[in-house]
């Protein structure tokens, strides 16, 4: 008998005691995530049928042809919830974003860096602050748009014309509707400009707390990711060293926290005096995020490479450019954190669940099934073959639940795992 098939769960009899113990659900009427008769969904084929985006090569493990889609083999079902992620940013408030050269003397801007603001056409402002403000509100407007419950998202603001202690509650992590979508936008948003220094590891200090003791609430579910974005277009006026140090120890610490790094300024072959983005490689290598393959002694004069941190060089680019980057980036720390991970927690009762006989199906948003074969290139794993707390998705599968926020994952039970490749 093999590792896995040697390795069971307990399973209690009833409906109800696996559907909530297993996935956290419970079998009441209308309940989606409620086990479910399997003659209720099924194809007359022995082969799993193939959703958008893929094509099967699969084996069955010597199981006749058992279809976890069909009455053949399946004893119960069930959807699983992807982990969740809580996300704060702390975004650089500091008058540079405002193109100010931090001179004493007031109204002295750097030429160029300012345009006229689109939220009050009677002002010039910053393009990094326009461009930081506008795409954070697109940001927040799409998650609102998603209604994500996998999401919840906050902001802490330092410096700016309204200014706020390290350790307060800015825009408190929230499930991000319409109305923490008003919430984050109006943080941002005119009468508030960028102004003042750059305490951001101070800050960074105080937000740290801040997100490891927020207590999801419906319909943000617990055990989900801890995620910081520190954003900053200058250089720390507070201690370098002790922030990566918090950082470090937030990674390792429990609950961990996984801390990325965007830099919005103009790159230097020489130790720079505006913006440091040695400092930001070495803020991305501490958090845990540093970009796969890149170049841990970028910055300065040694270029080669790929960039361990978020690096938007807005140069002489408008304000609407330097927008696009910064999307660019948020989107793609989304991308990177949004959950491909579906929790197990293993039941409590009387007989068995054979890891064996598990199956993962995906639903996309248009209803199509898909049976998504166990392996670890582009298909489903376990986290432990002999102890599995959840499953994870990998490379296509993942990328095809990514890419569609509407698709749902379903934990078969009954049938022998199916096994095999995703390809294109």
């Amino acid at each position: 008998m093999s590792e896995m098939s040697s390795r069971t769960w307990v399973l209690g009899g009833a409906c109800a005691v696996l559907a909530a113990s297993l996935f956290g659900q419970g079998c009441g009427s209308g309940d989606p995530s409620e086990f479910t008769d399997p003659n209720a969904k099924g194809t007359s084929s022995g082969s799993p049928p193939v959703g958008p985006g893929f094509e099967m090569s699969l084996d069955a493990g010597g199981d006749g042809g058992q279809d976890p889609l069909t009455n053949a083999c399946a004893t119960a079902s069930a959807e699983a919830k992807r982990l969740p992620v809580y996300m704060q940013f702390i975004i650089d408030g500091s008058g540079s974003m405002d193109g100010a050269t931090g001179q004493a003397a007031p109204n002295d801007f750097v030429a160029g860096e300012r345009e006229t603001d689109p939220l009050m056409p009677s002002r010039q402002t910053g393009k990094k602050w326009i461009a930081v403000r506008d795409a954070l509100a697109a940001f927040s407007d799409d998650l609102a748009a998603k209604n994500d419950p996998s999401f919840a998202v906050g902001l802490f603001l330092f410096s700016s014309t309204t200014v706020k202690t390290a350790t307060s509650v800015d825009v408190p992590i929230h499930f991000v509707d319409a109305a923490q979508s008003a919430a984050l936008k109006a943080r941002l948003a005119p009468p508030i400009f960028a102004n003042g220094g750059t305490p951001l590891c101070t800050s960074i200090d105080g937000q740290l707390g801040n997100l490891k003791a927020y207590t999801p609430t419906a319909p943000v579910q617990p055990g989900g990711k801890y995620v910081l974005v520190a954003m900053t277009d200058g250089i720390p006026t507070d201690s370098k060293m002790a922030c990566l140090a918090s950082v470090t120890a937030a990674r390792t610490g429990t609950p961990p926290v996984a801390t990325f790094a965007v830099g919005v300024g103009n790159e230097d072959a020489s130790p720079t005096l505006v913006y440091d983005e040695v400092f930001m490689k070495d803020l991305a290598l501490a958090g845990g995020t540093a970009a796969p393959g890149c170049n841990p002694n970028w910055g300065n004069a040694d270029k080669t490479g790929t960039p361990c941190h978020f690096q938007i060089t807005p140069g002489t680019k408008t304000a609407a450019q330097i927008k696009v980057d910064f999307l660019a980036a948020i989107n793609a720390i989304r991308d990177a954190v949004a959950s491909c991970e579906f929790p197990l927690t293993k039941p409590t009762g009387s007989g068995d669940i054979d890891p064996a006989n598990v199956n993962v199906v995906m639903t996309s948003g248009g209803g199509a099934d898909t049976t998504v074969p166990q392996n670890m290139t582009d298909g489903w794993v376990y986290d432990d073959p002999t102890n599995p707390t959840k499953v994870t998705l990998k490379g296509k599968s993942c990328d095809t639940l990514k890419a569609d926020p509407a698709a749902k994952i379903k934990i078969v039970v009954g049938c022998k795992t199916v096994t095999g490749n995703v390809t294109k």
